[in-house]
């Protein structure tokens, strides 16, 4: 199967906050249409919590029961698993440019497979 073209990727640095910014892109969300916007928890510092907040605004739900091997995140797993097999087309992040380096640079990272 071939792989599918990037999406195309839309930067809007909102560094005051403005509201009516907030207002619009809360408004735009409407995971049927493929439009999410993702509001991150506030005083949240872990990557886990991103991923958290990210199944929430996909209408999942963001704590996984059972246990998981140690070094996996299974919330990205899940996360990436959702926001690949579901037809999201914008993707929203608000306050992005307040998310710390750590949180803003993580990403699902698949742990090898022993066989």
């Amino acid at each position: 199967m071939p792989l599918a073209a990037p999406r195309p990727v839309a930067v809007v640095i909102d560094r005051d906050d403005d509201a009516l910014h907030t207002h619009t892109a809360l408004a735009a969300h409407h995971p049927p249409s493929g439009r999410i916007t993702l509001h991150p928890g506030p005083g949240t510092t872990s990557e886990t919590g991103l991923a958290h907040d990210l199944l929430a605004a996909l209408g999942k739900p963001p704590l996984l029961p059972g246990r998981f091997p140690a070094g996996r995140q299974p919330a990205w797993e899940a996360a990436t698993a959702w926001i690949t097999a579901l037809p999201v087309s914008r993707l929203t992040v608000l306050r992005a440019h307040r998310l710390t380096a750590r949180r803003a640079s993580c990403s699902y990272r698949p742990s090898p497979v022993s066989t």
